[in-house]
């Protein structure tokens, strides 16, 4: 039984209307996928996705003890309690999270979710996956990191205002233990032996000498500084509209940026929602991906399966080469 749960990845639900739900399905149905068990209460996706799945298809999980009953031609659900379809997506992630962890799953994939919905309907402090699972493990030092064609897009702020990006990098510390957990991530997770960082400063033109600004001089180099002297391979502060390009894709491994926008612009249009998401320095393998919610897509079809799929082989792999190091 423990090589079996050692072989299974846990599936959050996300948002039962969102398309992740519908592409999981569609291709478990066509074989591409496998070995996975989603965490949702099971009437909510009989009533919400009656025309993708019928009951015959499903197997129900209650227990992970003895009776444990996994069935490998059957779309497995741990089956949960709760109220409605945003209180379903916020429970996905826990009990997904607690049984991970009890039961040694591979990893977790998390099918994106609408945050504005869960804030309304389920708990108003909810912010995004990566903060979740890093409070749960108070964890300061996770990455959101953003994977295609083997390149790593890393926003060093995630969901924070503009106007407050800068004051983040006076915690010099902070901002240096979160690049060493990077790099420490590129060669654990990754198996790039020598990772080759590059990053993009604050304020455009990297504060253009103090021109503009003179945060990048007094926080960032500083923090380069200390980065270089640590043998950690990063090249920076660039400006952030020229910091991708095709020689630095070339010649790099990691793009770090200093605020959301800056790395998700580059990586979506590079992408093409062919991407995942990875929460890097967690004591389990989370992972998800990038299309988000796409609830328009549904109807006309008009989505692609590609950033799934990509959860799947990227788990295995990094499942994988964590094997290798412990």
């Amino acid at each position: 039984m423990k090589k079996l749960l050692n072989n299974l990845s846990a599936v959050t639900i996300g948002d039962i209307n969102g398309v992740g739900i519908h592409i999981l399905i569609k291709e478990w149905k066509k074989k591409k996928i496998k070995n996975f068990i989603i965490f949702s209460n099971v009437e909510i996706i009989l009533s919400n996705l009656k025309n993708n799945i019928k009951k015959k298809e499903i197997n129900i999980i209650n227990s992970f003890e003895k009776e444990f009953n996994y069935k490998y031609n059957k779309l497995n659900i741990f089956n949960i309690d709760t109220k409605n379809i945003h209180s379903n997506s916020l429970k996905s992630l826990e009990y997904a999270y607690y049984h991970t962890k009890t039961n040694n799953l591979k990893g977790i994939i998390t099918l994106p979710l609408d945050k504005n919905l869960i804030n309304k309907f389920a708990d108003k402090n909810f912010i995004d996956h990566t903060t979740y699972f890093s409070n749960l493990e108070n964890k300061k030092n996770t990455n959101m990191i953003f994977f295609h064609n083997n390149k790593f897009f890393i926003p060093l702020t995630i969901h924070i205002e503009l106007k407050s990006v800068y004051k983040i990098f006076k915690n010099k510390n902070l901002i240096i233990n979160k690049i060493k957990s990077l790099n420490n991530s590129l060669i654990k997770d990754f198996n790039i032996s020598k990772p080759k960082l590059i990053i993009a400063g604050i304020n455009p033109h990297a504060g253009e000498n103090g021109l503009i600004s003179n945060d990048d001089k007094k926080y960032l180099n500083p923090i380069i500084k200390n980065l270089k002297n640590n043998k950690i391979d990063i090249t920076g502060p660039i400006s952030g509209d020229a910091i991708v390009n095709k020689n630095n894709l070339k010649n790099y491994d990691a793009f770090i940026f200093t605020f959301h926008d800056q790395a998700l612009i580059p990586f979506k249009l590079l992408s093409q929602y062919k991407g995942i998401n990875y929460t890097s320095n967690l004591s389990f393998i989370r992972i998800s991906p990038s299309h988000g919610t796409a609830k328009d897509t549904i109807k006309n079809k008009q989505f692609s399966s590609l950033s799934i799929l990509n959860c799947f082989k990227i788990i295995n792999k990094i499942y994988k080469n964590r094997i290798k190091f412990d």
